[in-house]
């Protein structure tokens, strides 16, 4: 018995003690397997093994924002390689934190990530630079009096959804609140003077209402009446364009199938005019009595103007047997050689691109033209050069088309040299004529001294920005409607917060807190703005235009300085609001999505110091926030470039493997530090 008794203890005693080293061989980082091991370690940061579970969670979570591919893996890590940097820095200044403490910010509804944000949104990321973020409506009740009540049921299954136990989620938020707690030391120490906001107050103050109009070349390659002899004009001057055109797509001119040089005519079928209102018997006025009004001798009101109505459009096309009459007497007098096909297309097309073009449609592939209805594509196959197809009446209108080439296999560059320099000769010119109708309109603005929304009608539809800021506005009132009140920020108050601190990494590797003077952190010099491009008419002689209607006039603003104005590109920013006075129009024309474009300036705002003294704690707070960030961004980008070049972070191999379809090994695209933010 007291063999069988000491046996027992001794497995218990052995039991125990592998039960501590289980439990001690990762301090700080337990999981749901309470394994530290290689196997249940997702990525390695400076010796610090972070675990699987802490892995579910940073890529579970909603704010994980990649989507597609490995994206959301990765981001994964990159959270946690943030958390871990910022954890190293509190473990060595002695910052810790109790079970307690994280219980109550759990309970005010706060989750700890370190996920970077989005390219493009780090001011506007909801998760604070210390890491925290507002659950709202995942873990609280809202009752009918607008109080909001922590929700234990609802938090277990947003903990439920992260797939892993409440205690291993209590323990990772644990790690992730110790390094929130460094982050808000860093925030801290930012110092911002009451100067230093009313500069950025005004820098950023300044707004601008200003008009542009654009002049599109699409506008202008349908008005274009491109003739034989001007094709030929541009293939003398552009050869080596078109050259060079030729050899970038010479796949597409070898062993081709039989192709149709083809003209059209087509005449659209008349609408019906729209009915008009019927007109109600006008209803007599009472004449006012004599001495009516405001003394015994006033006048009668003098008659109103009749507005002039708005002539109705002009109908396009004409009915279809008028249309076949026309098309069928214009095919006699071209088969009979009397007429010439495309001097019948410029008359007769009520399409104008084809009246411009003479009819001329360019090569279609004579087995499956393309032409957008079978009936029109069965027409032409069987054509032979200088045949013409029967009229045609479709539902759209009615079609004539004429074959005046054919061609097939290898294509020479002689053969396709004027269709290449027809296609860049109305790409070409048809941007040169927009170009030179906006020089037009600036030397015009000049001459007459006037804006531009007196030289051009006004486009009354509203912009992108206007309609964002009048759904805006829509939203602000529902809210108002709405109940008020807010949450409390929840935030942890952090001894010796006056102590101001710039983070720099010692030789060693270590990062340390040191006093810097008067402890602002500095915003990086503002990068000058792109010089405008110069935009100059070329020396082409242009062929003729049918008319083009004018462009509208589109007013913006009022705008603050930000990087690209609406309907400008980033480099009219400085002439907008350095160089224009209002009522001026620049004398620079600037490309924007393609379009030529001319800016004036309406009017500039100037911010006035009476805002600035009744919001300067939010703008102090605001330009605080913007700092604290960089800095925080700044410390953990150059910390995690310095372990990477070290080969200090490590991730689990199976988590950054890439396979193709079939399950072959392919490049690792996963790079740490790749997706955080500098200043």
């Amino acid at each position: 018995m007291r063999r069988q008794g000491a046996s027992i203890f001794i497995y218990l005693i052995f039991g125990l003690l592998i039960a501590i080293f289980v439990i001690n061989i990762n301090p700080g980082q337990k999981g749901d397997s309470g394994c530290g091991t290689a196997s249940n370690t997702a990525v390695s940061v400076a010796g610090a093994k972070v675990n699987r579970s802490s892995y579910k969670i940073a890529y579970s979570n909603q704010f994980n924002w990649a989507r597609g591919g490995r994206g959301r893996e990765h981001l994964a890590l990159d959270t946690l390689i943030r958390r871990e940097l910022l954890v190293k820095a509190a473990s060595e200044h002695g910052i810790r934190v109790s079970g307690e403490l994280v219980d109550e910010e759990i309970k005010k509804g706060y989750f700890f990530t370190f996920v970077p944000p989005p390219p493009g949104q780090q001011f506007q990321w909801p998760v604070s630079p210390s890491g925290r973020v507002q659950l709202g409506e995942n873990v609280f009740d809202t009752h009918d009096d607008g109080t909001k009540t922590w929700n234990f049921k609802k938090w277990k299954q947003w903990v439920g959804a992260l797939d892993v136990t409440p205690g291993t989620y209590r323990e990772e938020q644990e790690r992730a609140m110790q390094a929130a707690l460094i982050a808000d030391l860093l925030m801290a120490s930012v110092r911002v003077s009451k100067e230093e906001a009313l500069a950025e107050f005004l820098f950023e103050g300044n707004t601008v209402t200003y008009d542009t109009v654009a002049f599109d070349p699409a506008k202008y390659r349908a008005a274009m009446k491109l003739t034989d002899a001007d094709t030929e004009r541009f293939l003398k001057t552009h050869e080596d364009d078109v050259k060079a055109k030729y050899k970038a797509e010479a796949a597409t001119y070898k062993g081709t199938s039989q192709q149709l040089k083809l003209r059209e005519i087509f005449i659209a079928k008349a609408e019906p005019p729209p009915a008009e209102p019927e007109k109600k018997p006008d209803e007599k006025k009472p004449e006012p009595a004599a001495g009516s009004g405001s003394g015994s001798g006033s006048a009668a009101p003098p008659p109103k103007k009749e507005e002039k109505k708005p002539e109705p459009p002009k109908p396009v096309g004409l009915p279809i047997e008028e249309a076949k009459t026309k098309l069928e007497a214009a095919r006699t007098a071209i088969t009979g050689g009397k007429q010439k096909f495309a001097d019948a297309a410029k008359t007769l097309s009520s399409d104008e691109q084809l009246k411009n073009s003479s009819g001329d449609i360019g090569w279609h592939k004579a087995s499956d033209a393309q032409l957008g209805d079978k009936a029109l594509n069965d027409a032409v196959k069987a054509l032979k050069p200088g045949d013409v197809t029967p009229v045609i009446a479709t539902e759209k209108g009615v079609y004539l088309f004429a074959a005046e080439d054919k061609r097939e296999g290898d294509l020479s560059y002689d053969q396709v040299k004027l269709e290449i320099a027809g296609e860049l000769a109305r790409d070409v010119w048809s941007k040169e004529a927009a170009k030179r109708a906006a020089l037009d309109a600036i030397a015009l603005a000049k001459k007459e001294n006037k804006p531009l929304d007196q030289m051009f009608e006004k486009d009354l539809e509203l912009t992108p920005s206007q309609r964002r800021r009048l759904e805006q506005q829509i939203r602000e009132q529902m809210q108002k409607q709405g109940a008020g009140g807010g949450d409390d920020h929840g935030a942890l108050e952090v001894i010796e917060r006056d102590t101001p601190a710039a983070w720099k990494a010692d030789k060693d590797g270590s990062s340390a807190a040191a006093g810097s003077g008067s402890g602002s952190a500095a915003t990086p010099a503002k990068a000058p703005p792109p010089a405008p491009k110069v935009i100059t008419a070329s020396g082409d002689q242009l062929p003729a235009f049918a008319d083009v209607a004018k462009p509208k006039a589109q007013k913006h603003g009022p705008t603050p300085r930000v990087p690209e104005l609406e309907g400008l590109p980033k480099d009219a920013v400085p002439v907008v609001f350095d160089e224009l006075r209002a009522n001026q129009v620049s004398d620079k024309v600037f490309e924007s999505e393609g379009n030529f474009v001319i800016v004036g300036l309406a009017e500039r705002g100037q911010p006035k110091m009476e805002e600035f003294d009744k919001n300067a704690d939010r703008v102090l707070a605001d330009l605080r926030e913007l700092r604290a960030r960089m800095l925080i961004e700044d410390f953990l980008k150059t910390r995690c470039e310095e372990l990477q070049k070290e080969n200090k972070i490590k991730p689990a191999a199976e988590l950054v493997r890439e396979t193709d379809d079939q399950g072959n090994p392919l490049p690792t695209t996963y790079k740490p530090c790749s997706s955080f933010v500098g200043p």
